[in-house]
């Protein structure tokens, strides 16, 4: 888990959509309804949604005091903000297993869960995955393409991975100014030969906001990143996440 997923895991915050973090002016974030998808619940193959960005029985878009009322006080409760960090106010709660990073995403009101960390078989993501899961695992619990296009980032001249599906690059985005919901999801082995990893990466883009001429946009994703290692294809953590995208 050595990459940063801000770097290089985003497909399209990388190279269609400009990642718009430096500010947190996220506007209100409504808290999502309950029935979102839990482990203990049967699980059909689908691509991945907003309805899959939850964990433990909280979900990205709870606030702190719902999440205590779910999962208890946290073992350790700690400033997340730190040098760097670009969401703004950030309280990190560590359970054993699992981590939550609430983010300052409702313009100083309640901070709201942005991240989810898992790092314990014991605790389990959609679909019943965990740490310690194979790659396989994980293609058989989301919908996946039998035949992948391969992926490239931007420039590069050679794949970097494989789509597991959707095909979105930036070509197309700019001519069809997309306003429906999007879903992409691919293996990405960039950087892989520096630290034996490499990522399986699952987003879902809601509706984008575009201006009167369609010459700007911006919106939030959801996403699931799987972190495996090389060799033996082992899925190391799991990082679940809601962050905002600006072209």
């Amino acid at each position: 888990m050595k990459k940063t997923t801000r770097l290089i895991s985003l497909l399209l915050a990388a190279f269609l959509l400009t990642a718009s973090l430096a500010s947190c002016d996220w506007g209100v974030h409504p808290v999502p309804e309950d029935g979102f998808s839990s482990s203990s619940e049967p699980f059909t193959p689908h691509q991945f949604g907003a309805d899959d960005a939850a964990a433990m029985g909280v979900r990205i878009g709870m606030t702190q005091e719902q999440v205590k009322k779910i999962l208890g006080a946290p073992d350790e409760e700690r400033d997340g903000t730190g040098d760097g960090f670009i969401y703004g106010t950030c309280i990190d709660y560590l359970y054993k297993g699992f981590s939550l990073s609430f983010f300052d995403v409702n313009e100083g009101n309640d901070l709201t869960l942005g991240t989810i960390v898992l790092h314990s078989p014991e605790v389990s993501f959609a679909g019943g995955l965990h740490v310690g899961s194979t790659k396989e695992d994980v293609l058989n619990a989301f919908t996946y393409e039998k035949e992948p296009e391969p992926l490239y980032f931007s420039t590069m001249e050679e794949s970097c991975g494989d789509y597991i599906y959707g095909n979105i690059n930036s070509s197309w985005f700019i001519e069809e100014k997309p306003t429906d919901e999007m879903y992409c999801a691919y293996i990405n082995r960039y950087g892989e030969e520096y630290d034996n990893s490499y990522m399986m990466e699952y987003y879902y883009y809601p509706p984008l906001n575009w201006n009167a001429d369609k010459s700007h946009c911006s919106g939030e994703y959801y996403g699931a990143i799987f972190y495996l290692d090389s060799e033996t294809d082992i899925v190391t953590g799991i990082r679940i996440e809601l962050g905002l995208s600006e072209y």
